[in-house]
C-alpha cells in the first residue's frame, strides 16, 4: 500500500497483500552464506527453472536468522493478463502459502492447512525456521493425509513425523510497515518492511517505480500535514490575537475610567517625592557654614566662602596667627559632621596668611545634627515661655501666696487670704 493509502482517514485499501494460489508456483529452501540473499537466491532459482529469468516471477523471504531463504517462482503464463492487471498497484503480491510459515512445529513436523479451494502442506525439519518443502493441491485432487506424506517425503522427514491440520482464512495486515500474514486465530509471519519487495513477485522495475511513487506520495503527504499544521496555527494565533485585543480593549477602558485617580495619584507621588528631596537632597550650605563657623579661631576672617554641592563647603579665609591654620583643621577633622578636609594655596602677605579649605561633610551626619539642635532649641523655647495669668475680676478676692518657713523653725499655720475690696474713685 502506498503512505497516502495508509494515512489518509476513510481511505479502504484492497488489504495488505494480495494472497496468489499456491499451486502455481514451485518452492526451494535455500541455504545462505553472506550478505547478498536476492543474488544467491537467484543463482538458485537460475539452476532449478528450465526457463529464463525474464519468464519467471520470483519472490523470496528470508528467515530472521539470515541463513536460510525459501524462494518461490512461477512462469508469467500461469497467470491470465486478466489476473495480471487485477493485482493491486499498492500492495503485495505473494503466494498464499507465506501465509503459513508462523506456524511452524515445535520439532520436525507437517502443517496441512484445508481452504475452500485447495490443501497446503508445510513440512519443517528440526534446525531450520523456514519449511524445507511445501506443496499445494486442489481440494478435489488430493486428501490431508496423501500430501502430507508427499511433503514429508520432499522434506526428508522420517516416516511417522507428526501433522497438524489446520483451517481458517488466511489474512494479511500491515503493523509499522511491516507485512504480517497469520490464518485467522494462528501463528503470524512477519515480513520486514526492507523485505516487503522482495517477497512481491511482480519485475524489479514495477517495484523501483512504485517506491519512486511511494517517496513522492509520503513527500506530498508530508507536505499537506505541513500546510494544515501551518493553517491551524494561524487560526490559533487569530483566536489568540483577537483575545488579546478584547482584553486589550477592556483594560483600555478601564485606565480610561480611572484615569482622573491616575492622575490624583502621580500628583501625590510628585509631592511626595519633592517632599522627600527636599528633606534629603537640599542644600545645607547655612549649615555647613555654621558649623564651620563653630570651630573658627578668633584670629581666622573668612574671605569668601563658596558651596559647591550638597556635601562640600570651600572656604577662603586669612589669619594674622599661622598656626591657627592648623588647628583650625584639626577642630574641623575631628568634627563627627565633617568627612574630609583639604587645605590649598597657603600664601603669606602683609602680616596676613591666606589659605583656602575645602570641608567635605557627611550629609546624613549633618542632618540629624541639625534636626536635633533644633529640636533641643524647641525645648528651650518652651521651657522659657512666661506664664500668662488671666486678670482677676473687679470685686474678686486676691489670694497672697504663704511665705515659707524658714528652715529650722516650726512652720506656721496656713494664711488665711487677705480680701482687699476694689475702690472706685470717687467724683469730683
Amino acid at each position: 500500500m502506498s503512505t497516502l493509502s495508509q494515512l489518509i482517514p476513510g481511505q479502504t485499501p484492497p488489504g495488505a497483500a494480495a494472497l496468489l494460489p499456491g499451486n502455481r508456483f514451485f518452492v526451494r529452501a535455500v541455504a545462505l552464506e553472506g550478505e547478498d540473499a536476492a543474488g544467491q537466491v537467484a543463482l538458485a532459482l537460475e539452476a532449478l527453472s528450465p526457463f529464463p529469468a525474464e519468464q519467471m516471477l520470483v519472490g523470496h523471504v528470508v528467515s530472521a536468522d539470515g541463513k536460510q531463504a525459501l524462494a518461490y517462482a512461477a512462469h508469467r503464463r500461469r497467470f491470465t493478463p486478466e489476473e495480471s492487471f487485477a493485482w493491486p498497484d499498492d500492495c503485495q503480491v505473494i503466494p498464499e502459502f507465506l501465509a503459513l510459515c508462523g506456524e511452524r512445529p515445535a520439532g520436525a513436523g507437517v502443517v496441512v492447512h484445508r481452504g475452500a479451494e485447495r490443501l497446503v502442506a508445510l513440512a519443517w525439519d528440526a534446525t531450520n525456521p523456514l519449511p524445507a518443502a511445501v506443496t499445494v493441491a486442489d481440494v478435489a485432487d488430493a486428501d490431508e493425509a496423501s500430501l502430507a506424506a508427499e511433503t514429508a517425503a520432499k522434506a526428508g522427514l522420517p516416516a511417522g513425523a507428526p501433522v497438524a491440520t489446520l483451517d481458517g482464512e488466511l489474512v494479511s495486515e500491515l503493523k509499522e510497515n511491516a507485512l504480517v500474514l497469520h490464518r485467522a486465530g494462528g501463528k503470524p509471519f512477519t515480513i520486514p518492511p526492507k523485505g516487503r519487495d522482495e517477497a512481491d513477485i511482480r519485475d524489479v522495475d514495477f517495484l523501483n517505480a512504485r517506491r519512486k511513487k511511494e517517496r513522492v506520495n509520503l513527500i506530498l503527504w508530508n507536505l499537506t500535514r505541513g500546510a494544515v499544521a501551518v493553517l491551524a496555527l494561524s487560526v490559533a494565533l487569530e483566536v489568540a490575537a483577537a483575545g488579546i485585543n478584547w482584553r486589550a480593549n477592556r483594560l483600555r477602558t478601564l485606565n480610561e475610567s480611572r484615569h482622573a485617580e491616575v492622575v490624583e495619584i502621580e500628583a501625590d507621588q510628585a509631592t511626595a517625592s519633592r517632599i522627600e528631596d527636599v528633606r534629603t537632597k537640599s542644600p545645607q550650605a547655612l549649615e555647613m557654614l555654621a558649623l564651620a563657623n563653630e570651630h573658627r579661631p578668633a584670629t581666622v576672617e573668612f574671605t569668601r566662602i563658596t558651596s559647591k554641592t550638597n556635601t562640600t563647603l570651600e572656604v577662603e579665609a586669612r589669619t594674622t596667627n599661622p598656626s591657627d591654620i592648623s588647628t583650625f583643621e584639626k577642630a574641623l577633622k575631628d568634627n563627627p559632621e565633617v568627612g574630609a578636609v583639604a587645605s590649598k594655596d597657603m600664601r603669606a602677605r602683609d602680616n596676613f596668611t591666606t589659605f583656602t579649605f575645602t570641608i567635605t561633610f557627611k550629609p546624613d551626619v549633618l542632618r540629624k545634627s541639625v534636626a536635633k539642635a533644633e529640636a533641643a532649641k524647641a525645648a528651650a523655647a518652651a521651657a522659657a515661655a512666661p506664664v500668662v495669668v488671666a486678670p482677676a475680676a473687679p470685686g474678686a478676692p486676691v489670694a497672697l501666696p504663704a511665705t515659707p518657713a524658714a528652715s529650722g523653725t516650726t512652720p506656721l499655720a496656713p494664711t488665711t487670704p487677705v480680701v482687699v475690696p476694689a475702690t472706685t474713685p470717687a467724683a469730683k
